[in-house]
Parts: structure tokens; sequence; C-alpha cells
């Protein structure tokens, strides 16, 4: 597949920002052009540690339904990224509204909250100072749904000390049904995982009527005046059968890593960065019951609008955007050099099948196939080769940027019915015998006062 985008937008920032992009895509046949347009509307004020922050975007490529269809809207759709309020008060910081939101650790390969800033409505609190430093964030997910999703929710917790250049905290995350808000994740300081056994457990008059999904993990990062450095680990499950019970069956370690770091040189900044996660992670739990409580936005991996369309599980994952059962790697440079910001990525990620919304992929029980871990283990894998550039600078009050992106995909994941023996009708992403070549080009201007 072969794409060009030619992007150009005016962003006016501070009191309103006016987008208006025009963009040549030219998909699958050189001959069949499309045209693509974007405006942004942005406003953003910032006072004394209050922050007043919107941003309302409109598209018409297609991917959702137009607000208003063709006569009206001339096919745009609305999507926001930001629209919220942050207080930031040194040691106390407080944020709420639709916004983009982001991991404790600075990588593009975080475990717990995307690095792609994918935006929700939330409520965040964080407090540091010399020595600690504790977070609890609320996410929600589904709220009374046009689609019949249930009303769902999440909660992150992370709890730290900080010892010289060191950070070392604790991290975890629930998701719960039936309700979309459960303010005692938010507000209560004892762990999720706590909280859910003594709230779920029947026999109390304050007992709830539904259960979570937990999953916790550790981080550990360094930061100097030249470099950064982490590691992160999420447990998703661990198999404690084959210490316990080794004769018996063995579930599956669900669980998923990152580590990396970046330096700065007289050459500009260079990292390195690796993560994976082994097959079951982020998946919903339960024998083909429980579907709605997996590590994602949405307990679905399509949508319908003019036929059936993908949700792509970079943007429905909550958490690391590979998702199961892969191994990344990632190169990136950043530098300014004259007043021109260069920042650049080489990606290289080997996926097997990913399974946002079935608990055990292409089967109905873990019985039928998911006994023991399972890693990269598909008869057929996708390797993708990534490289992204993004270079801007100004001229003559103008934020001038352009970007160049090319992608070339092995055996790329495709959606796939489960199998037959599957009782639930949710689809899965397998690696598929097409390639596919993509690139793209972006061209735009920022002008802001």
């Amino acid at each position: 597949m072969k794409k060009i985008f030619l992007i150009i937008s005016i962003t006016i920032i501070s009191l309103i920002t006016y987008g208006f992009g025009f963009s040549l895509k030219i998909d699958d046949n050189i001959n069949n052009v499309k045209t693509y347009q974007g405006i942004t509307f942005k406003v953003y004020h910032n006072y004394e540690g209050f922050t007043f922050l919107g941003e309302l975007n409109a598209y018409n490529d297609g991917k959702y339904k137009s607000s208003m269809g063709d006569t009206y809207y001339k096919g745009f759709y609305f999507y926001m990224k930001n629209g919220g309020i942050i207080l930031d008060f040194d040691r106390y910081k407080f944020s709420f509204g639709r916004l983009q939101h982001y991991d404790i650790v600075n990588t593009p390969y975080s475990l717990f909250i995307s690095s792609k800033g994918l935006p929700a409505v939330i409520l965040d609190f964080s407090y540091e100072d010399d020595n600690f430093f504790y977070e609890t964030r609320y996410i929600e997910l589904n709220r009374e749904s046009a689609f019949g999703y249930p009303d769902r929710g999440a909660n992150l917790k992370a709890y730290g000390i900080k010892f010289g250049n060191f950070r070392f905290a604790y991290e975890e995350s629930a998701v719960y049904v039936n309700t979309s808000f459960d303010i005692e994740y938010f507000v209560n300081i004892i762990p999720n995982f706590f909280v859910q056994y003594v709230n779920i457990s029947y026999g109390k008059p304050w007992t709830h009527g539904y259960n979570a999904n937990s999953i916790m993990g550790f981080s550990l990062d360094y930061t100097d005046e030249n470099k950064y450095l982490y590691g992160q680990i999420l447990v998703d499950d661990i198999n404690t059968n084959r210490i316990f019970a080794p004769d018996s069956y063995q579930n599956p370690d669900k669980i998923a890593w990152s580590f990396g770091g970046n330096i700065q040189t007289e050459y500009g900044k260079f990292g390195l960065y690796n993560a994976g996660a082994t097959k079951y992670t982020f998946q919903p739990s339960g024998n083909g019951s429980n579907l709605y409580y997996g590590y994602t936005y949405y307990p679905d991996v399509t949508y319908n609008y003019d036929g059936e369309k993908v949700i792509l599980p970079e943007e429905n994952y909550i958490g690391y955007y590979n998702g199961e059962n892969n191994l990344a790697f990632m190169g990136t440079y950043i530098n300014n050099i004259k007043g021109i910001n260069i920042n650049g990525s080489l990606e290289y990620v080997i996926s097997g099948s990913k399974s946002p919304a079935n608990p055990w992929g292409e089967y109905a029980v873990w019985s039928e196939g998911g006994q023991g871990t399972h890693f990269l283990d598909d008869d057929i894998l996708e390797n993708k080769y990534d490289f992204n550039l993004n270079v801007d600078y100004m001229f003559y009050g103008l934020k001038i940027y352009n970007g160049l992106n090319l992608r070339y995909t092995k055996n790329k994941l495709e959606l796939v019915d489960t199998a037959e023996t599957d009782n639930y009708d949710m689809k899965l992403f397998k690696p598929s015998n097409e390639n596919e070549f993509y690139y793209n080009i972006k061209l735009g201007v920022e002008y802001s006062f």
C-alpha cells in the first residue's frame, strides 16, 4: 500500500487556534487521488499554575462518520485531543478533563500508559517531594455507550521513592465493569489489588456487585544532566504452579518489559529502547466470559461505519501500544542545528497474533491452547521496519514542519475470524501472507501568537 499525505495547517495558540489544511492522499493506485483536509481549533492559557487547554480537530479522511453528514460539514468529523484544566502547585498537581496522558517513565515503550498520548477523560492527582512521589489517575473507558458497550473504567496508581538521581516505583492498574467510575479506586491510597478484594467479597453490607482485573509492576529510572536510563516491568499474571503444583495445569506467564534510555552528546541526543510482551498480556481475563476486563479503551476490535472498520491496536491499548506477543527495538535521534529541530526514529517489531477482545485468542477456554507461556511461537510472524524523520524550524514568525515516514511490513497483521470452536463473535489480529510498503510525506506551517 502506498500513501502520501501533504498537510498544510495554520495554528494560532493562546487565544484560538485556526487550522486549515490540504492533503494529497494516494492509496494503492497512484491514479486514485483523494483529497484530505484538517482544521484545528486550539485555546491555551497558563497563569501561576493554572492551565486552561482546549484542542478540537476536524478531519474528513473517512476514518469516522461525519458529524452532520456531507451537507453541512462536507464529510468532516470532530475529534478532541485535549479539553481540560491543569492545576500545578509545585509539589501538588491536579488534572481533569479530556486530556492526552502518559506514563511516569519517559520512553516510547511505556507499559502502563501508552506513549502515543491517547486522549481520554481523566482525573489525576500527583504529589512529589524530595524523597517520595505518589499518583492516582482515573481513566474513563465506556460510559452510556451508544454501541452497547458496558460501562467500564480504569485506575492507575504509582508509589515511588527517590534516592539521588534514581526513582523506584510500584505501579498498578485496575479495569472494572458495570460502572464507569468507582471513586474508591481513585481516593483510597491502598493498592487497587487490596481494594478489589475487600470490596467484592460477599458477606459485607458494602460489597460491590462487580469484579475488576488488576495488573501490577515496577519501574526504576536514573536521570542526570546528560542521560536518562530506565527499566519497567508489568505483570498481568504469573504462573506459580511451576513451583507449588508442577504436576497440575500451567497458567501462562503474562508479562511485559521495557528497557532503554538516551544520552546527550555534542552531536545530538541518541536513544535506544527495547520492549516486549508475552502472549495473552493485556487481554481480558476469564474462560470466554469476562470479555470486558481487557486493558483496552474498547472491549472490541471493530466498529460499524460504512461497513466494518478496524480499531487499530495502537489506538485501543491503554498501555504498551504494540500490545501482546511481540518484541520491539527502537533507536532515536534528537538535535537542534542552527534553529532546525530534528527528531528521528527507526523501529523494528516482530509480532505474533494479538487478541485485545478475546481472553484466549482463537480459543474459547484456556485449556484448549492457553496452557503454558507463549511468545512468538506462531507459524508466521509479522516483521515491521518503521523509519520516521520530523524536521521543524521558524521562518518569518511561522513554524515550518515536515516529516517522512517509511514503513515496510512483511506478513502484515490482519483482522480475522476466530476459530469455529469459539462461541464469541470477536475477531483477532494474525500475521498474513500480505506484505506492505507505506510511505508518508508531511508538510506544514504553524503560526502562533
